[in-house]
């Protein structure tokens, strides 16, 4: 129909991520590429970043809080 072609026509042509760079704000959060993320994962402190240049390819990337708070994610991902 109409609305799948439109949606489907705004979908990015960038698949993988291969450049990321990105701050936690509000509270501390578990982050996991290509996976689900899980309270094992690695834990981003409240205003701390994370950045990495050397990334094969990322087809997911998994943000979960680490407490009741919400956290916000401000950042970029470079793709190919």
């Amino acid at each position: 129909d109409a609305i799948s072609k439109a949606v489907s026509a705004l979908e990015p042509d960038v698949v993988k991520v291969n450049k990321i760079s990105f701050v936690v704000e509000l509270a501390d959060a578990y982050i996991a590429f290509d996976e689900t993320a899980t309270s094992s994962n690695m834990l981003i402190p409240q205003n701390e970043g994370y950045s990495d240049s050397g990334i094969y390819a990322i087809d997911k990337l998994s943000i979960i809080r680490s407490a009741s708070t919400n956290v916000r994610i401000r950042g970029i991902a470079w793709g190919r």
